[in-house]
C-alpha cells in the first residue's frame, strides 16, 4: 500500500493520519490530530474491491498536498 503523506493542514505526519472505513461504503484517510479529510472513495466504484479503495483513497490524500 502506498505510504500516506503528513496532514496538509496541520502537518502531522504520525500514526495519527491514517486510512478509515466508512461503514461499508468506502474509505478515506483522516488526521486525528486536527481532524481533517480526505475525499470519500466509494467501494461501489471499485466493483467491491475493498484493496482498491484503499489504495485511492491514500492517492486522493496524497494529492492534496
Amino acid at each position: 500500500m502506498s505510504e500516506l503523506k503528513p496532514c496538509p493542514f496541520c502537518g502531522c505526519g504520525d500514526r495519527r493520519v491514517g486510512i478509515r472505513r466508512m461503514g461499508s461504503n468506502g474509505y478515506r484517510v483522516c488526521c486525528s490530530r486536527c481532524g481533517s479529510l480526505g475525499p470519500h472513495v466509494s467501494v461501489k466504484e471499485w466493483n467491491g474491491q475493498k484493496e482498491i479503495a484503499q489504495k485511492k483513497a491514500i492517492e486522493k490524500w496524497n494529492e492534496r498536498l
